[in-house]
């Protein structure tokens, strides 16, 4: 019921690029006629750590009503996942992810991020990137989950000239960035959903991109 509510809520906002973590298979907006998704994840992927995943359950995936030119390949296949997208502003490289998907105070977000920054000089010199997903960090309020992880990013978004568009809602880990090129003589709004956390533990954000 809950995957369904979801999906209700992605047909209602009708975005032209949707980014939805910890997701399903069986959750598919109306919209977008096309979608790249990471791997998903074996019964067993986590056994040690008593997590049983449910079949056609993935980490990350992106849909778009616009042509996906092509995928590059991330450091995990089963977590993050990167397209280039023909969009009417031109080509646009979405990398969309969890760091940390066990949350930012585990040992594997340390694993994450550093796969993360290598996946990030590779792939993002020279494109236009949307950086989109569950960061396990926040950059206003309450400092999480650590002053070095928050300098990591924004060493990041400077190194590759970019604008992270809710960085000032406090609380948040879930970010989305732009390539501040992409955003040149564009205005743009971000609306918050999901606020009373009823559909997931996270808030959702929508951000619209004009002339």
């Amino acid at each position: 019921p809950r995957a369904l509510k979801i999906l209700e809520k992605l047909n209602s906002l009708n975005g032209d690029i949707i980014v939805l973590t910890e997701t399903h298979s069986s959750i598919v907006p109306d919209s977008c006629a096309n979608s790249v998704s990471t791997d998903f994840i074996p019964h067993d992927y986590d056994e040690n750590l008593r997590i049983e995943y449910k079949e056609g359950e993935n980490r990350t995936t992106i849909w778009t009503k616009y042509p996906i030119n092509r995928t590059h390949k991330t450091y995990d296949l089963f977590t993050a996942v990167c397209a280039e997208i023909e969009t009417p502003f031109g080509p646009l490289v979405v990398y969309a992810t969890i760091i940390g998907v066990f949350n930012g105070k585990r040992p594997r977000f340390h694993t994450d991020l550093k796969g993360h920054l290598e996946d990030f000089d590779i792939i993002f010199p020279e494109k236009k990137v949307a950086l989109i997903g569950d960061y396990n960090i926040t950059f206003s309020g309450y400092l999480y989950p650590s002053l070095n992880a928050r300098k990591a990013m924004l060493n990041v978004f400077e190194k590759h000239k970019m604008k992270n568009l809710n960085s000032e809602i406090e609380g948040t880990v879930d970010h989305i960035a732009f390539s501040t090129d992409f955003l040149s003589n564009k205005t743009f709004k971000i609306e918050t959903w999901n606020l009373d956390k009823k559909l997931s533990d996270h808030e959702g954000f929508v951000v619209t991109i004009s002339d």
